[in-house]
């Protein structure tokens, strides 16, 4: 097929059509519910949920770099933050809104500027891509950081160092990087003259790489698919309980050690213990905090795997997998905004440093305290 397109040096495209070797499967959109349904999660739901998103996120590594990145779950928080901006700005990628504008796929341009809309096209799948890998991965090492600290606090310092940290959260980035080559190794560019609609366009094609070796791309999707989904979904929701159950029994234990004993030794005693429990305190705190952005991941992360690998289009029909496979994307713009909604509701520092920080926005002249 493409030895043939070669020959022809992609002239007279007559023979056959485009759309058979476009990237994007055209889909004609026959019912009114979908257009309208379409047109709202991609151009205004989407995007909305995305800037209160991206706002946030970026308020959160301002106000995360105000306290400072020297505690570990600052570091992971501060991590998943970049990437959920990441994931938001790629999922909005205004150069495929250009390329399917019209009803026939292709940057209708010059080739110059054709060109630079599709390299913004790939920086976009980029940040897309890295952003949501690095996103739904990052929970299940907030989730190693947590148990370690619940379950080995005395050795907590020991184990888990800012270096160490900082190290795991680096090394997730070549990973999303790494299905990003794998992306556009599927894809192939080409500005040729479409006798069909005798034009000179922009398109972008299905690679001959993937159309010989389609079932392996199609293992490497299931792969990351697998990974990003049911593997560390399923991890999350295992480490969840266990430190639920543990930090229920560290709290019965807290408050027997505290209300029980009448003598004065014990009541003498009963201090010590208090100051002993007051850092157990604030990692609790700080791990109810992680607890709830694992909750609100598990529940999009499952939907949105589901809307992958079990509800399709081809088990449930065009209509029904379609309106399921763009709610899942929202899904996951939800999760990628949520969690700052979170911080601020239970974190009280995090509340005053934004309230002070946005009171110096407002009145720039006067200085923080």
């Amino acid at each position: 097929m493409y030895a043939k397109i070669a020959e022809l040096g992609y002239q007279n495209q007559s023979y056959f059509s485009w759309d058979e070797l476009s990237y994007f499967p055209v889909f004609i959109f026959n019912s009114d519910i979908i257009t309208r349904f379409n047109d709202v999660t991609v151009y205004v739901l989407i995007p909305a949920i995305s800037c209160m998103g991206i706002f946030g996120n970026v308020m959160s590594i301002i106000l995360l770099y105000r306290h400072g990145l020297e505690k570990c779950s600052n570091i992971l928080i501060c991590a998943l933050a970049v990437a959920d901006s990441m994931y938001l700005v790629g999922i909005n990628n205004f150069s495929l809104f250009l390329y399917r504008i019209l009803d026939h796929y292709g940057y209708f341009y010059t080739e110059i500027l054709s060109c630079f809309i599709y390299a913004l096209f790939l920086s976009f799948v980029l940040l897309e891509t890295v952003g949501k890998v690095v996103s739904m991965i990052l929970p299940a090492l907030i989730i190693i950081e947590r148990f370690t600290a619940v379950f080995f606090p005395l050795h907590f310092s020991t184990i888990v160092t800012e270096g160490r940290i900082k190290a795991a959260v680096v090394l997730m980035y070549p990973l999303g990087l790494t299905s990003f080559l794998f992306y556009i190794s599927t894809q192939q560019y080409a500005y040729v003259y479409d006798a069909s609609i005798n034009a000179t366009v922009g398109y972008i094609l299905k690679s001959e790489s993937y159309v010989k070796s389609f079932p392996l791309f199609g293992k490497s999707t299931q792969f990351y698919t697998t990974l990003c989904g049911p593997f560390c979904v399923g991890f999350v929701v295992m480490g969840c309980v266990l430190i639920s159950v543990k930090l229920q029994v560290q709290l019965n234990i807290r408050k027997r050690m505290i209300t029980t004993g009448k003598s004065r030794s014990i009541d003498n005693t009963k201090d010590e213990v208090k100051k002993k429990l007051n850092s157990q305190v604030q990692t609790n705190k700080t791990t109810k905090i992680l607890l709830s952005v694992c909750f609100v991941y598990t529940i999009t992360g499952t939907f949105n795997f589901l809307s992958d690998m079990v509800f399709t289009m081809e088990s449930l029909g065009f209509v029904t997998g379609f309106i399921i496979h763009r709610s899942g994307i929202m899904f996951l713009c939800v999760n990628s905004t949520a969690n700052f909604i979170i911080y601020v509701a239970f974190n009280r520092n995090f509340r005053k440093t934004y309230r002070d920080l946005f009171l110096k926005c407002c009145r720039p002249g006067k200085k923080m305290k």
